[in-house]
């Protein structure tokens, strides 16, 4: 067994418990700011899913893919955007079996939101560390999510 000292660096100063803190902080701010914009019922299931439809729109079963979850997960998350009025499904021109999700009006609203929300928390990021170290953060990320696959968008 490890001795205590590695235990309590493992569970306090670990990486994993760095990033874990930091990606709630972001979702829990960029949720609260989303709210204050007027979308009021997001939850943080609704925002992540919004980062993998494509603007042009996504079948669900490449969301479901990129996210590692089942369909009927991303179809219910779907149907809850929908009901606020911020995706819609139509038929793929490419398969006429399948459906295609995108935004609709109020859907790229929140896009325009987020966009805003994400400099906020860019600037905020930005004041603690510094450009240099930043554009070196969002690098070092990058390439950590390009490694391991998690990253469907590079």
């Amino acid at each position: 067994m490890r001795d205590t000292s590695q235990v309590h660096r493992s569970q306090s100063a670990s990486l994993p418990r760095y990033a874990i803190e930091f990606g709630e902080w972001m979702a829990r701010v960029g949720n609260e700011r989303a709210r204050a914009l007027g979308h009021a019922k997001l939850r943080p299931a609704h925002n992540r899913l919004i980062g993998f439809i494509e603007f042009e729109g996504s079948r669900i079963v490449d969301i479901a893919q990129a996210q590692a979850v089942s369909k009927n997960a991303i179809g219910q998350l779907v149907t809850d955007l929908e009901e606020l009025g911020y995706l819609e499904r139509v038929p793929d021109p490419a398969d006429g079996r399948a459906k295609i999700v995108r935004y609709t009006d109020r859907g790229k609203k929140l896009l325009t939101d987020t966009a805003a929300i994400v400099e906020q928390l860019d600037s905020e990021v930005r004041a603690v560390i510094g450009e240099r170290r930043l554009a070196e953060l969002r690098s070092t990320l990058a390439e950590i999510c390009h490694h391991f696959g998690l990253n469907p968008s590079a």
